[in-house]
């Protein structure tokens, strides 16, 4: 049998135990000073009482006596006091005068007997160095004992009031204010058996309420702490013990209720997690055999204490061998083992090895080395595991022989390729771009500056691209463009362009570039041979033509000649305008005849465009108003103000007084009897670059005749024209990298545009250009080789 000490001593121990004693404390301490603070309260409220009734008392004894007094009727006054002294209550009545002399009391022994003012009676009013009037009531009070019970003591000063000062029975001084003093003794016995009933009953009140208090609590924490608690650790040992059998019943929802719900779960996931454990061992030993690599478990001795079934397959180990014996089929550890590591610091380290197979081939792998420790955190054993990575070498070697490939195709390719990442950073660079551009590779690589690279077209595309704007791969195809070397050249190109996605994702860009030097300077040279070959079939063809004029010449100076011998003046004249007139022609075909034969580069100069205008328009005014012809300027009044104007004056004066001479022309020759018009205009776009049309209301051209419109030497004025002067014009404004389009319906006249670029860098406030580098973009287009078909444009 337990001794009861043994019994007793967990229940000490327990939760629930100490959390009641810690309750119980606190509660009983609370209790003794709220009893305190009671009864503090109430008795001084009482005492509070009982001196207001002594307040109460002494007036109503000073009223009673204040008419005897007035009278000087001491046997009244006598009277009053002693009936008033037969009261329960009051103990002792006594009236002292200025003098402290005993005038009245209800004990007569005590008349005529003078107080001294050291008593405790007087010692309150005459200790303190102010008037009896302003002493509080407090001050006013003494408790003493009279017998076997207590004596509230008051004293109430009488003053000097106006009605003793004047009474007629004696006098007073005005200035004496005190005449005497009422000392009332009230009995504090029946107070006294009060405040002890009141203590009692509250501290009565106070166990019965604390006893109450704490046994509910105790029962509280018995049935609500300490059985649940106790449940829980019985269950917890036999979790311990292995046992998964007991589960705690879950009652309520406070905290004890979630910790049981808690350890149920716990039960729950330990046992899961114990049969886990279980089942793993038996995984771990499959696959230990069964996983597709090479394991084995090797001592400080480098013998292999334990393999599984691949390694003894593949390398026909056994244990007891050494480990470099089984992978290597060598007689000495190798040089770059790192076992001995393993076992000094516990650390993993992997290393790639070529070892030999147990039929002697080549076997690649990689060997992770693992330590294996025991409880003392002391490496016993190292685990190597090796993969096989045999079919990745091989690979890797196809892999570099291919890239080796590529990169040699990309290298040497004669079409200049620059490639990018997905985040914008030039990746190839080859050698044929390095020639083309003139950028270094180590300038290069890594730039994410592409305007140095891409021409505008594909760097919207990649732009869109990044901002997810397109889908799929977009790309440019063979697009014959110019891009800046970084020595600022205009190189001419012929370009295609691919951005890359992977699963819709942006991952690069790849750019070709095709250089057009050399075609374009080959065109450039065909271009000049067929315009000389043109200019040596002209000059046959015209040379019935010329024949004609050099009749008409010999014919003028036959006139001249005749006038001459005459002396006639007038055929003077006539023959004078004859061989001045075929001279022009000459002069005008020769002029012609250069201009077309010759490349020259435009001469830059800054230029009013409406001015230039304005001078072709007057040199046809006169010829204009000869045939009822109205020459209507429609000049843009801001051209040249926003950007700076740079045109070879001479070529472009040309250029608008062929197409003015031609409209001239049309609107002489049309029948029709209507008001006819020429509009000469400029305009400047907002991109800087200028136009100049010439329209006419004349006969217009059919579409046969815009067809042949630029051919070689073709005129609509049959034997009046040459050709060459539309020819001429496209030739001077394909050397200022412009365009000339023609618009034009029979019977509605025609419109001919020169459309002339801005050069770069001429805005306003720049210099002029002064070098070839500095030339317009429209003179170094023109030298590579730009041309425009004009047919296309008609």
């Amino acid at each position: 049998m337990d001794r009861p000490n043994d019994n007793w001593t967990p229940f000490f121990r327990s939760l629930g135990f100490r959390i009641a004693l810690a309750v119980g404390l606190m509660l009983l301490t609370s209790y003794v000073v709220f009893i305190y603070l009671i009864v503090d309260i109430q008795q001084t409220f009482y005492f509070q009482r009982v001196i207001r009734e002594a307040e109460r008392l002494s007036a109503a004894m000073m009223n009673a006596t204040n008419h005897s007094m007035l009278r000087d009727d001491a046997t009244a006054t006598r009277s009053i006091v002693t009936d008033v002294a037969k009261q329960e209550d009051i103990s002792a009545i006594r009236i002292y005068n200025h003098d402290g002399i005993t005038k009245f009391a209800n004990d007569p022994g005590e008349v005529g007997k003078k107080v001294d003012k050291q008593a405790e009676a007087c010692l309150a009013c005459h200790s303190e160095d102010k008037a009896f009037s302003e002493v509080v009531t407090t001050k006013r009070t003494r408790i003493h004992y009279h017998g076997d019970h207590r004596v509230l003591g008051m004293i109430t000063p009488i003053y000097n009031n106006k009605s003793c000062y004047q009474a007629s029975c004696h006098v007073h001084s005005e200035q004496q204010k005190v005449l005497g003093v009422l000392d009332l003794g009230l009995s504090l016995k029946q107070f006294d058996a009060h405040v002890q009933a009141l203590v009692f009953d509250t501290i009565l009140l106070g166990i019965v309420t604390f006893c109450g208090v704490l046994g509910a609590i105790g029962l509280y924490v018995t049935m609500r702490v300490h059985r649940p608690i106790t449940r829980l650790r019985d269950a917890a040992r036999k979790i311990a013990l292995g046992d998964f059998s007991d589960k705690l019943i879950v009652k309520g929802s406070d905290q004890i209720a979630e910790c049981a719900k808690a350890f149920n779960l716990m039960r729950d996931q330990i046992r899961r997690r114990t049969q886990e454990l279980t089942r793993s061992r038996e995984e771990y030993k499959g696959l230990f055999e069964q996983v597709p690599c090479y394991i084995c478990v090797i001592n400080r001795q480098y013998e292999i204490v334990r393999q599984n079934s691949f390694m003894r397959d593949l390398f026909k180990g056994a244990t007891g061998q050494h480990c470099y014996e089984a992978f290597k089929k060598s007689s000495r550890k190798c040089p770059d083992c790192r076992i001995d590591e393993t076992f000094e610091n516990g650390r993993t380290y992997s290393k790639a090895h070529c070892g030999t197979t147990g039929v002697g081939e080549t076997a690649d792998y990689v060997s992770y080395v693992a330590p294996i420790v025991d409880e003392g955190k002391r490496t016993v054993y190292a685990m190597v595991i090796a993969m096989d990575v045999r079919d990745k070498v091989r690979l890797e070697t196809e892999l570099q022989i291919s890239r080796d490939f590529q990169t040699n195709l990309i290298e040497h390719s004669i079409h200049g390729i620059i490639a990018t990442d997905a985040h914008g950073r030039v990746t190839i660079y080859n050698i044929a771009a390095q020639n083309l551009l003139g950028k270094s590779p180590e300038e290069a690589l890594g730039d994410q500056n592409l305007e140095h690279y891409f021409p505008q077209e594909f760097l919207e595309i990649i732009i869109s691209s990044h901002a997810k704007k397109n889908a799929g791969a977009q790309r440019l195809v063979a697009q014959e463009t110019t891009i800046r070397s970084s020595a600022g050249e205009a190189i001419p190109i012929r370009f295609s362009g691919v951005t890359l996605f992977d699963k819709g994702k942006l991952v690069g860009a790849v750019g070709f570039f095709q250089d057009l030097r050399t075609l374009k300077q080959l065109e450039r040279e065909k271009q000049a041979s067929d315009r000389l070959a043109v200019v040596g079939q002209t000059v046959a063809g015209l040379a019935h033509g010329i024949k004609n004029i050099l009749t008409g010449l010999e014919g003028g100076v036959f006139v001249v000649q005749t006038a001459l011998d005459d002396e006639d003046d007038k055929l003077l004249h006539g023959g004078w305008k004859m061989v001045r007139g075929n001279i022009g022609r000459i002069a005008g075909l020769v002029k012609d005849l250069l201009s077309y034969s010759k490349e020259r580069a435009p001469q830059y100069k800054e230029t009013d465009p409406n001015r230039l205008a304005e001078e072709v328009c007057a040199l046809f005014d006169l010829r204009a108003q000869a045939n009822s012809i109205i020459i209507q300027r429609d000049f843009d009044s801001d051209a040249g103000k926003m950007f700076k104007i740079f045109l070879d004056q001479s070529g472009i004066h040309t250029c608008l007084s062929n197409l003015v001479a031609n409209a001239v022309d049309a609107c002489e020759i049309d029948k029709r009897s209507i008001e006819h018009r020429i509009v000469v205009g400029t305009e400047q776009n907002s991109d800087g670059s200028l136009i100049y049309k010439v329209s006419d209301n004349g006969p217009g051209m059919s579409l046969e005749t815009k067809r042949h419109l630029f051919s070689s030497f073709y005129s609509t004025k049959g034997s009046r024209g040459t050709g060459l002067g539309l020819m001429v014009t496209n030739k001077i404004v394909l050397e200022h990298g412009g365009k000339l389009s023609v618009n034009s319906e029979e019977s509605r006249g025609s419109v001919f545009t020169i459309t002339l670029p801005l050069a770069e860098s001429m805005q306003v406030n720049n210099g002029a250009p002064t070098s070839a580098d500095q030339l317009p973009k429209m003179e170094r287009d023109a030298s590579a080789g730009v041309s425009l078909n004009h047919h296309d444009s008609l």
